[in-house]
């Protein structure tokens, strides 16, 4: 097992309910689908002449192992995962989306609180972990937070928490 699969199972890993069927049904996919895909290929490669000198099969095998790490790291993530039910009390944490204001710019956006293994930046999905799901966690509507992020420190007022699941955008509680 590796190090990430050993830590993963040694610890509880705090994930949203859709964070966790995400991650079910990617270790699924690769179980099925992706062993599969696999094992037919290694036949066919084995079909094409001997053994010693078959780039394709090496690489084959390469692909076979790094595959099935990776369905043994989603099965001790899985197995460790923690579904935490998103506040319904206006306070930010896992399974809550946060509208801030940028007080240096006036700039608002909207982050989704989710746990570690479920960050994606880019889609506004941050980890509890990370310097601004952290600041958020635990704080409600009118509250400021003051963020210290690789690029330049944040002032961040909240306007609005509300759960991810089973909410619309329109529903966001204000100050």
């Amino acid at each position: 097992m590796n190090a990430v699969a050993e830590k993963a199972a040694n610890e509880s890993v705090l994930v949203t309910a859709e964070g966790y069927e995400r991650l079910r049904s990617e270790l699924e996919t690769l179980r099925l689908d992706g062993r599969r895909r696999v094992s037919e290929r290694l036949r066919e490669a084995r079909e094409d002449g001997h053994l010693g000198d078959n780039p394709a099969l090496y690489d084959l095998l390469v692909e076979q192992a790094q595959l099935e790490r990776r369905i043994a790291a989603l099965e001790a993530r899985v197995a460790a995962a923690q579904i935490v039910a998103p506040s319904a009390n206006g306070v930010a944490g896992i399974g809550s989306s946060v509208r801030v204001r940028d007080l240096a710019t006036g700039e608002i956006a909207e982050y989704e609180l989710v746990g570690e293994i479920e960050s994606d930046a880019g889609n506004g999905r941050v980890s509890v972990a990370a310097p601004v799901g952290r600041a958020l966690s635990g704080r409600g509507v009118g509250e400021c937070v003051e963020v210290e992020t690789p690029r330049r420190p944040l002032s961040l007022e909240i306007l609005g928490v509300r759960p991810l699941v089973g909410t619309q955008p329109d529903r966001i509680e204000a100050a």
